[in-house]
Order: C-alpha cells, then sequence, then structure tokens
C-alpha cells in the first residue's frame, strides 16, 4: 500500500512540474496515471490506509482540485483572447 502511496505523491509532485510549465498534454496524461493509482488504492481497501496516507491522498486531492479551476481560468482567458483577436482580425479584413 505504501508504494501506491508513494507513486501518488511522485505523480503529483510531475504534474505540479507540468503545470509550472503549462505542459497541458503531460498534465492529462500524468492525471490518467493519478487515476488509475487512487483506483488501485481504494480497490484495495481504506481500510487499510493509515491516517498519514489518508492525509497526503486529501492533500492531493485539494491541489488537484485547485489545479483544475486554474487551468480552467487559464483556458477561458485565452479562449476570450482569441475571440477578440478573431473580432479584430475581421473587423480589419471588412
Amino acid at each position: 500500500m505504501q508504494h501506491l502511496i508513494e507513486n501518488l505523491k511522485d505523480i503529483s509532485d510531475r504534474i505540479a512540474l507540468a503545470q509550472e510549465k503549462n505542459d497541458y498534454e503531460e498534465i492529462l496524461k500524468l492525471d490518467h496515471h493519478r487515476k488509475l493509482i487512487v483506483e488501485d488504492i481504494f480497490s484495495i481497501g481504506i481500510k487499510q490506509l493509515s491516517e498519514q496516507n489518508m492525509e497526503t491522498i486529501r492533500t492531493i486531492a485539494e491541489a488537484n482540485e485547485k489545479m483544475i479551476a486554474e487551468i480552467s481560468i487559464a483556458g477561458t482567458k485565452k479562449a476570450e483572447t482569441a475571440h477578440k483577436k478573431i473580432r479584430a482580425l475581421n473587423g480589419y479584413n471588412k
């Protein structure tokens, strides 16, 4: 079980690095692996998790939720910027 928790921590650290680089493709790939590890952990059973392991999972889940919100906001801002540029170009071409 501890091995799975360590893998989860490692992938979460790698996701954070990918986020700093705005490497969304890498984030998605790593997030898929993270989900598989979480499934493995819970398939073994949460009764086998220590309080420390539960806290680690909770912390990672909160960080993941924050990351998703930040990515969503960044994506919305990029879409708005692109929309404004397209409108400006369309206006210029008329």
